[in-house]
C-alpha cells in the first residue's frame, strides 16, 4: 500500500491524516473541489464534484487503498428540508461515484476505509453500552448513518476489503467541538447543555489518525468497528475537564435544553442526547489508544 485516495481529505480530519500518512512515505491523492491548492512532492490533488458526476480519473491511478471522509457538516445550520438532503448526498453521492469509476474502469483497489458515526445508534441517553451488533436508531442521524454505511458496503462486491468506523466526537485542536468551545472554556464558561447527563462518545485525532495506520497495516480486518476512546464521559464531566485545562471552573448553570431546542429545532438532539459506545471490538484488534483519557486529550491542546 504506497498510494492512498483520500476523498474529503481537505477537511478538520482529512488535513492532519494526509500529513501523518506522507510522513510514513505515502503517497496521498486528494480529491477537492478546491482548484486552486498546489501539489507537493507527496501529495497531489485532483478536482471532482460528486453532485455534478465529475472526477478526475488520473486520481484513482496507481491507487490501492481509499479512505472516504466525505460529508459536509451535520451541525453546520439547521435540519430543513433542504438541508437534510444535503446531508445526506453529501455522504451518499461521492461513494456511488467512486463505485461506479472502480467497477467501470476496473481500478485496482483493494481497500476501503469509509466513515460512518456513533449516530449509527440513534440520539438516545440510556444505560446501554452500544456495540457494533446494535440495531440502527430511529431518527434523522440513524438514517443518515444508514444510507452512509449502505454506500460503502457495496464496495464489498467488488472484492474490496471494506472497512467503515463509527466515530465519535473528533477532538482536535484546529476544527470540531474543540474550536468551538475552547474559547468559552478560556474564559470561564461552562459549555454544557440540558441536564448534562448526556454522553459525549470522543476520539483524539491523533488516535484516530493512528488507528487508519493501524487499519492499513491490517489486511486481514474488515467489517465494521467504533472508533471512540475507552473513557465515557457526560456532557458535564466534558465541560468541567474543558474547564480544568484551562485552569478553570464555572458555577455557570447550564444552557437549558428548552433554549437548545429553540436554538436548533429538531437538530438539538444531537446535544441533548447521547449513550456511552463501546469500543471493545476495535482493541481486539491490537489497537491501543495513546489518549484513552479526556483529561490527557484535552491538556495536551493548550
Amino acid at each position: 500500500m504506497n498510494r492512498i485516495l483520500i476523498a474529503g481529505g481537505t477537511g478538520f480530519v482529512g488535513k492532519v491524516l494526509s500529513a501523518s500518512l506522507a510522513q510514513l512515505g505515502y503517497t496521498i491523492h486528494i480529491l477537492t473541489r478546491n482548484t486552486d491548492l498546489t501539489d507537493t512532492e507527496q501529495v497531489k490533488y485532483f478536482h471532482w464534484n460528486p453532485d455534478r458526476d465529475e472526477l478526475d480519473v488520473r486520481s484513482l491511478e496507481g491507487v490501492d487503498t481509499l479512505i472516504n471522509l466525505s460529508g459536509t457538516g451535520i451541525g453546520d445550520s439547521r435540519w430543513t428540508t433542504r438541508r437534510k438532503k444535503e446531508i445526506i448526498d453529501s455522504r451518499v453521492k461521492p461513494l456511488d461515484l467512486l463505485y461506479r469509476y472502480i467497477e467501470t474502469n476496473r481500478y485496482p483497489v483493494h481497500t476501503l476505509i469509509s466513515s460512518s458515526a456513533v449516530g449509527y445508534y440513534g440520539a438516545v441517553t440510556t444505560a446501554t453500552y452500544y456495540t457494533e451488533e446494535y440495531h440502527a436508531g430511529y431518527d434523522f442521524l440513524a438514517e443518515v448513518c444508514q444510507k452512509w454505511e449502505e454506500k460503502a458496503l457495496q464496495f464489498e462486491k467488488l472484492g474490496i476489503r471494506t472497512l467503515i468506523l463509527r466515530k465519535g466526537v473528533v477532538i482536535g485542536p484546529e476544527g470540531g467541538i474543540y474550536r468551538k468551545l475552547a474559547p468559552l472554556a478560556r474564559r470561564g464558561i461552562n459549555t454544557a447543555v440540558g441536564n448534562g447527563k448526556q454522553f459525549v462518545p470522543w476520539i483524539d485525532l491523533r488516535d484516530l489518525c493512528r488507528l487508519y495506520i493501524h487499519l492499513l497495516h491490517q489486511p486481514e480486518i474488515k467489517g465494521i468497528y467504533n472508533a471512540v476512546a475507552s473513557e465515557s464521559a457526560t456532557m458535564n464531566e466534558f465541560s468541567a475537564t474543558l474547564l480544568s485545562s484551562f485552569g478553570k471552573k464555572s458555577f455557570m448553570p447550564n444552557v437549558p435544553a428548552f433554549l437548545i431546542d429553540l436554538l436548533y429545532g429538531e437538530m438539538s438532539i444531537m446535544l441533548l442526547y447521547g449513550s456511552r459506545i463501546s469500543n471493545l471490538k476495535l482493541k481486539e484488534t491490537g489497537f491501543t489508544f495513546e489518549y484513552d483519557s479526556l483529561k490527557e486529550s484535552l491538556d495536551s491542546m493548550k
